[in-house]
Order: structure tokens, then C-alpha cells, then sequence
């Protein structure tokens, strides 16, 4: 058996510096629903003990040796920080306190002279572990509650192999990829599309890290490894992988995690020839261009394509109300962060997008493409169509 749905991440795991791999084996060890529950019940414990300047260890001896996060442990551990630690400190001497001598102290300054230093200390140890294991068990059902299983394992192990093609490429663009991938629902949906059954070349625009691209080829490679899950539908097998992205920057990111399995192009797709194509993505592209410059891409793709080709449009629909604002909301916020804050929008409802791509040569379907998400997005799935003579 080959080892090709490891050979992104894996090169990217070699070329990665040590503190690289350091900081992924620490962010990835223990990722279980129960181990991550425990390791911020434990954390939260060992937080609420005063043996301050020795919590750094302990998280890291206790994680050790029950296979735990140790950073989240270290993390959960530093939430008790100096605003709580006097009525925590209070509550711990009075549990401690009950727990010893059935009966609540009547406290003062007289309790900190050196004949009952030792039992005020006492009274703080016993309390730090009883208040600790309440803290720490409503800690652990919290996490718990709040991360459900996986609705598909299988898929979060596609994401983690593409994402982890992102670490050479420093954590920020793997930790981008990895929290990219898992929580936005087009890629999952881009991955189960319905394409042409003689795929060819997949070209994205507007490609960015390449993320679609990463994901694509991870899902060829254990279909052909003959580890794809057969409840699911066959992945598309496209021979040629194509992105095409205006910043170099980021296109440099895509080509590194893609290597040669993707051909990365660093040019406006505006201006640059549109290779032939079978299948394209238009992920978040056209709001960022003017009307006419949204047309003249449209037409282009469209002589890019053959008959039976198809276009794959992710964009927002203006018309649905505190959703929609959302998003544009976090385009001007990205935009102020990148420099770009001259940048304009050119965003429609969702029935003027899909007129838009009607009149640009094809037959468009759209379907929501923001559950489980406060954003209003929509996945446009379009056939060409004959334009009349």
C-alpha cells in the first residue's frame, strides 16, 4: 500500500522548522472529543490550586501521562487569573475549612499568625482540590457539550491531510487552512458536486492559499491509495489542477502546499488567458469587481469552457437581511486589515446573481451555502447554455 494521501502533509511536516512541528504537535495531540474535555477539566483543576509557578509543569507531567493537550490543559489553567483568584481563594479556604471541621471560618488577621498559618494553608490545599474538581467538572461537560462529534470523520481527515500541507508555510497559514476548511461549508460541498463525468482540468480563480485545490487533490490521492470511503460518492479525478491568484504572496503559499500537483499562477484572471477547463470555481471573486468587469470574467469563463462544462459560484445574497450585513461586514473589516480600504462591492440578491449568469451564456441552480454559519452565502451551480446567433 502507498502512503499518496500523506504525501502533501508529509513534505510539508519535513520542511517544517522545529518550532513548526513543535507548535502542530502540540495544537493536534489529544484532538478527541473526550481527551479535549478532560485536558480542560484538569487544566481548570490544576488552575484552581495555589501552587502558582509550578502550573506550567504540572500541566505538562499530568498531560504526558494521560495523552492529554497539554497547551489547552496550560490554557484552561491560566482562565483563574488574578480578578478571580481573591473570591476563588476565599471560597477554597472556606470549602477546605467545612470539609476538615464540619463548620465555615469566621475569618481575620489573627488566622495568619504563625500558629495558624498552618492551618489556614491547610484548610486552602483541601479547599484548592474540592472547589478545583467542581470547576474542572463543570469545565469538562461544558467542552464536551460544546463540541459535538464530528458529523463526518471521514471529511475532517481529508481536512487535516490538506491542511497540514500548509505548515511549512508557517502556523498562520495552517492554522488559516485548517479552521478554513473545517468550518466553511463550501468545500465539502465543492468536493460532492456534481461535475462532468470526463473531468479534465479544474481551474480555480481567485484561488487564494489554494484551500479547494489542497482538498481536491487529498481526496484523488485516497481514491487512488483505494482508502476512499465507499458509503460516499466517488471524488471527482481531475487530471490537471489550475489556481489562478492575484496576490503573490498568497499565491507563493498555494504553490509551495501544492507543489506538482496543482499548476499556481500569480496574474489577475482579468487579464490573463483563461487555460481550457472543465470545471471552475468562483469562490468569493465576482463581489470583488465592478459590474462590467464581472460580465467580461463571466464571458471569458464561459469561452474556457466546453458544453458540457460547469461553473461553481460562491457568493453572497444581498437580500437576506442582518445575514447578508454580516457578511459584508467582514469583507470591509478584511479589507481594512489587508490595506486594501479603497476596495468596493459589488454585491447582489440572489436572484439578480443568478440572472447575471443567465444572461452571461449560463443555467444557473442555487442553493444555500451558509448553515451552520451567521453568513448569507449561496452556491451557484451552472451549466453553459447556447446563446442565440
Amino acid at each position: 500500500m502507498t502512503t499518496a494521501p500523506l504525501a502533501g502533509s508529509a513534505r510539508a511536516l519535513s520542511r517544517a522548522s522545529r518550532l513548526q512541528r513543535a507548535i502542530h504537535a502540540l495544537r493536534t495531540e489529544g484532538d478527541t472529543r473526550g481527551r479535549e474535555s478532560l485536558a480542560i477539566g484538569l487544566g481548570l483543576m490544576i488552575g484552581c490550586t495555589p501552587f502558582w509557578g509550578v502550573h506550567f509543569g504540572l500541566c505538562w507531567l499530568v498531560g504526558m501521562a494521560f495523552k492529554l493537550n497539554r497547551l489547552k490543559m496550560y490554557l484552561a489553567a491560566n482562565v483563574i487569573n488574578p480578578l478571580i483568584v481573591p473570591p476563588l481563594f476565599y471560597a477554597e479556604v472556606q470549602a477546605g475549612a467545612l470539609v476538615r471541621r464540619g463548620h465555615f471560618l469566621s475569618l481575620s488577621w489573627d488566622m495568619l499568625s504563625a500558629d495558624r498559618i498552618w492551618a489556614f494553608g491547610a484548610d486552602l490545599v483541601v479547599g484548592s482540590v474540592v472547589i478545583g474538581v467542581i470547576v474542572g467538572a463543570i469545565g469538562g461537560i461544558v467542552t464536551w457539550a460544546a463540541r459535538r462529534p464530528a458529523s463526518d470523520p471521514f471529511f475532517q481527515l481529508l481536512v487535516r491531510r490538506a491542511s497540514d500541507r500548509y505548515l511549512d508555510s508557517g502556523i498562520t497559514a495552517w492554522e488559516f487552512a485548517r479552521g478554513k476548511l473545517s468550518g466553511d461549508p463550501v468545500y465539502a460541498a465543492a468536493l460532492t458536486a456534481e461535475f462532468p463525468a470526463a473531468t479534465g482540468t479544474l481551474l480555480d480563480i481567485g484561488c487564494g492559499q489554494g484551500l479547494t485545490l489542497a482538498l481536491v487533490a487529498e481526496a484523488q490521492d485516497t481514491a487512488r491509495e483505494g482508502a476512499w470511503d465507499t458509503a460516499r460518492p466517488d471524488p471527482p479525478q481531475f487530471t490537471r489542477l489550475v489556481g489562478v491568484e492575484l496576490r503573490p504572496k498568497i499565491a507563493g503559499i498555494a504553490a509551495r502546499a501544492l507543489e506538482h500537483e496543482a499548476e499556481i499562477v500569480s496574474s489577475d484572471a482579468r487579464d490573463t488567458g483563461l487555460p481550457h477547463a472543465d470545471v471552475v470555481l468562483l469562490f468569493d471573486v465576482l463581489h470583488m469587481l465592478p459590474d462590467q468587469d464581472q460580465r467580461s470574467l463571466l464571458r471569458a469563463i464561459r469561452a474556457a469552457l466546453p458544453p458540457t462544462g460547469r461553473l461553481l459560484v460562491r457568493e453572497a445574497d444581498a437580500a437576506a437581511g442582518w445575514r447578508f450585513r454580516m457578511v459584508r461586514l467582514g469583507n470591509t473589516l478584511k479589507a481594512l486589515v489587508t490595506g486594501r480600504w479603497r476596495q468596493r462591492f459589488v454585491f447582489r440578491s440572489q436572484a439578480q446573481w443568478r440572472t447575471l449568469l443567465h444572461e452571461e451564456g449560463f443555467m444557473p441552480h442555487v442553493q444555500p451555502m451558509g448553515t451552520g454559519t451567521p453568513f448569507a452565502n449561496v452556491l451557484i451551480s451552472a451549466g453553459v447554455r447556447d446563446l442565440p446567433s
